[in-house]
């Protein structure tokens, strides 16, 4: 694993470091402006402009939604496997997404829970399965959309990254 160069980073300073670095890897996340507001152990939230995602009805178009609520569940699975030194392959199985009212302004995706990893299972290569929901916001309302993966981990005994290249600041490591 390459290590990052220790950064001493306000809050702030480190989710745009992230943002920067997650914009490297999956490009699109930089043309959809999506970008970290939360980014906690056990929560995260995105962010979104309306503008990039805009249809043709004046609402956010599906695909974009989609890639801000997948991205949500997937980013807190990557921190918590980075946490626990976990060289880790996160497969996506299967998903479900569904819009349940029209998003017609900024959009912020949230996902506050997943299962402990099995982490003695996944350092011996093994496999292990997992679900984690997402929902995406324009108000204090109910969600407008809802997003649930199905995920397989996949562990490896080498101490490679797997997919953990992300600049997460050696601080967050339990």
């Amino acid at each position: 694993m390459n290590p990052q160069p220790e950064v001493n980073l306000q809050r702030e300073d480190v989710l745009v470091h992230l943002e920067r670095g997650l914009q490297e890897r999956i490009p699109m996340t930089k043309f959809l402006g999506i970008h970290f507001v939360e980014f906690e152990p056990g929560s995260i939230v995105l962010g979104a402009p309306l503008g990039p995602s805009l249809n043709h009805r004046g609402t956010a178009f599906g695909p974009g939604v989609f890639t801000t609520a997948g991205l949500a569940p997937w980013l807190l699975l990557v921190r918590a496997a980075w946490a626990e030194r976990l060289s880790v392959q996160i497969l996506l199985r299967r998903c479900e997404f569904a819009i349940h009212r029209p998003i017609a302004c900024d959009y912020r995706a949230r996902c506050d829970a997943l299962p402990a990893l099995e982490a003695d299972t996944l350092r011996q290569g093994g496999k292990v399965r997992l679900t984690a929901t997402s929902q995406v916001f324009i108000d204090d309302g109910a969600p407008a959309a809802t997003y649930t993966a199905h995920f397989t981990l996949i562990g490896s005994s080498d101490a490679g990254e797997g997919d953990l290249a992300l600049p997460f600041p050696e601080a967050w490591r339990t």
